[in-house]
C-alpha cells in the first residue's frame, strides 16, 4: 500500500474490497486519447502520471489532513478517497486529484468521451459524488460526471458556455453497491449518452451548437476544497478522457 501525502496526512481511509477494478476492457488508443490515469505506476513525488502521451500529470490537493490512498488490489492499483465526515466535524478532510487546464479537456462542440472505473456504496453518498469535471456551471462552461446522492445513479453533465444551458442524462441503472462499475459519458453524432458496464442506459439530445470550453483545470473527487459538497468518497480507477 502505498499512500500520496501532501503535510502530516495520516488517516487512512479503509473500504470494504468487493472484487477486481473494472478494467479488462480495451480502451481506444492513438490520437484521440488525451489522457489516462490508471494509478497503476503509483505516486511519483505526488503525482500521477498521464499514460497518453498528451497529458499532465494529476496532482494531489487536500484540506484538514486529507488525503488520497494508492492501494493494491490484485495486479493493480487504484485510488481511495477521504471518508464522510460526522455531521459534528467542523473540518473534514478533503482530498482531491487536478490537472491544468489544456486545449484537450476543452471540446468546444466536437465529440468527446470521459471514463472512469467507480467503487462506492450508498453510505458513502453525501450530496452529490463528483467523480470528474473541468469548470462549473455558473462560470463559463463545464463537463461532470457525478453519481448522485438520493439514487445512487450515474449522470453526464454538460453546461454550455454562453448561455448556461444545462443538458444532463442520468442512469438507468444504480452504481453505489460496493461493486466496480465502468462508467462513461459520452458526447457524440447530436446525443450525449451515460453506460454502466459498456451499456448504454440514458440518452439525450444535445445541439450542435453548444460548446463546453473554460480556463479551469480538470478535478477528480470533487468540484474543489471549499464547504463540504459534492466530494467523492468511494474508489476509482482507470480515468479515460478521449476527444474527437
Amino acid at each position: 500500500m502505498k499512500i500520496l501525502r501532501l503535510a502530516a496526512l495520516s488517516a487512512l481511509l479503509t473500504l470494504p474490497l468487493l472484487g477486481a477494478p473494472a478494467s479488462a476492457a480495451v480502451e481506444p488508443t492513438g490520437p484521440a486519447l488525451v489522457a489516462r490515469y490508471n494509478f497503476d505506476g503509483g505516486a511519483v513525488d505526488g503525482k500521477i502520471n498521464d499514460l497518453s502521451g498528451r497529458g499532465a500529470a494529476l496532482t494531489l490537493r487536500g484540506a484538514n489532513t486529507g488525503q488520497v490512498s494508492i492501494l493494491t488490489e490484485g495486479a493493480g492499483r487504484y485510488a481511495a478517497f477521504p471518508a464522510i465526515c460526522a455531521a459534528a466535524v467542523p473540518n473534514c478532510a478533503k482530498a482531491l486529484l487536478e490537472t491544468p487546464d489544456r486545449a484537450d479537456l476543452d471540446p468546444g462542440t466536437r465529440n468527446f468521451k470521459w471514463a472512469a472505473s467507480v467503487r462506492l456504496t450508498a453510505a458513502q453518498l453525501s450530496g452529490n459524488a463528483n467523480v470528474m469535471q473541468k469548470g462549473v456551471a455558473n462560470t463559463e462552461s463545464q463537463w461532470k460526471m457525478q453519481v448522485t446522492s438520493k439514487t445512487g445513479r450515474v449522470q453526464c453533465v454538460l453546461v454550455a458556455r454562453g448561455s448556461a444551458q444545462t443538458f444532463a442524462v442520468t442512469s438507468a441503472r444504480p452504481v453505489a453497491d460496493g461493486s466496480w462499475h465502468r462508467i462513461s459519458c459520452e458526447r457524440a453524432n447530436g446525443t450525449l449518452a451515460v453506460a454502466v458496464d459498456g451499456v448504454v442506459s440514458g440518452r439525450m439530445a444535445v445541439p450542435a451548437t453548444v460548446s463546453v470550453e473554460n480556463d479551469m483545470p480538470m478535478r477528480v473527487g470533487g468540484p474543489n476544497l471549499a464547504g463540504a459538497g459534492d466530494m467523492y468518497h468511494g474508489q476509482l480507477d482507470d480515468i479515460f478522457i478521449q476527444l474527437g
